[in-house]
C-alpha cells in the first residue's frame, strides 16, 4: 500500500527534505573583542581576596573572654543576652 498524499499535517512536502545549510560568521568586533574589566572590579577582586585571608572568628578575643568567665570577672546579664538576640533574628523585641 502506497501512501501518497497525507491529510491535515502541519509538514509540507517541502519541508521533508535535507535541511539547508548555514554557517555562522561572527563579526570581526566580536572575535577579536577581548573583556574589559573596570577599575572598580579590580579593586573589589582585590579587597575580597584579603577579606578571604582574614580569619573567621579572632580566637585571641575568645580566649581571653573565655578566661575572664572562668575568673568571674564578667558578669552574664541573661536578660540582656536574650533580648540582643531577638532584636538580631527578628529586628525588634
Amino acid at each position: 500500500m502506497k501512501i501518497d498524499k497525507v491529510i491535515g499535517t502541519h509538514v509540507q512536502p517541502n519541508q521533508l527534505g535535507k535541511p539547508e545549510s548555514k554557517t555562522l560568521q561572527l563579526s570581526s568586533a566580536t572575535q577579536t573583542a577581548e573583556p574589559q574589566v573596570s577599575i572598580d572590579t579590580q579593586l573589589l577582586s582585590k579587597a575580597q581576596d584579603s577579606f578571604n585571608q582574614l580569619p573567621d572568628v579572632d580566637m585571641a578575643k575568645v580566649e581571653s573572654v573565655k578566661q575572664a568567665l572562668a575568673r568571674g570577672e564578667l558578669d552574664l546579664d541573661i536578660s540582656a543576652l536574650s533580648s540582643a538576640l531577638m532584636r538580631f533574628h527578628t529586628g525588634h523585641e
